[in-house]
């Protein structure tokens, strides 16, 4: 009604807000954990490491669980160790490149700009946890099949061929394999059915099975920037 003031409907269902500054993005992305659950943080260079020095690798945007591992085994624990540490050379355990970016990530440096290209995805994949593992080849095959389905109506969306597969296997007890290939562009679901199903003769016989994924590797559009779509740092 005219002249009746409303709360805004976030306030109604309770949510809130976090909001990090930065003066690079990793530093503002970083930042935003240090906000919530309802603040404002800002992370500069001049208080970087005054507030990430001691933390954990684990603690910098885009290194995880594993990364962090690899670094540790190398004397990197914290983002002090990660902001002093000098790209080796190659043949060595992290590689010239790699090195690098982990020096990058020790210290918040990098891009200053805010690109509002709209995110393209490489590819699409779905997942399946079972209630019951699965031990018969005719029920995977039909998990599988299934599974393409799925995939196939998100590739089929974005109307580019797909390139590529993987095939992701959690067997009981717990151990995750990925069986990929390879393939010629192709916008032939019935193609691509088929090698997704190759790709189900490469899992272990007799093994039960707790989760199936499978992904689609697909072209990127033409005017797409080079390197738009986020990826890990191979560390």
């Amino acid at each position: 009604m005219p002249g009746t003031s409303r709360r805004p409907s976030w306030r109604k269902r309770s949510l809130h807000c976090s909001i990090g500054i930065g003066d690079t993005l990793v530093r503002a992305k970083v930042a935003t954990t240090f906000g919530k659950p309802a603040g404002v943080f800002r992370l500069t260079q001049g208080n970087w490491l005054e507030v990430m020095g001691s933390r954990p690798t684990m603690d910098l945007w885009g290194v995880g669980t594993k990364v962090s591992r690899r670094l540790a085994t190398l004397g990197i624990k914290t983002v002090a160790e990660a902001r002093g540490r000098r790209p080796r050379r190659p043949g060595s355990r992290v590689r010239s490149k790699n090195g690098a970016l982990v020096r990058a990530a020790g210290t918040g440096d990098g891009s200053r700009v805010v690109d509002d290209t709209p995110w393209v995805a490489r590819g699409h994949s779905r997942e399946t946890t079972f209630q019951r593992d699965l031990t018969d080849g005719a029920q995977i095959v039909d998990a599988v099949r299934e599974l393409a389905g799925h995939v196939l109506e998100d590739v089929a969306a974005e109307g580019r061929p797909v390139i590529g597969l993987t095939l992701k296997v959690r067997y009981a007890p717990f151990t995750t394999r990925t069986y990929a290939r390879k393939m010629p562009e192709t916008s032939d679901p019935a193609e691509v059915l088929a090698r997704a199903l190759d790709l189900v003769a490469k899992i272990e016989p007799d093994r039960p099975i707790r989760l199936l994924g499978l992904r689609a590797e697909m072209t990127m559009p033409q005017d797409s920037r080079e390197g738009h779509t986020p990826t890990r740092s191979g560390w």
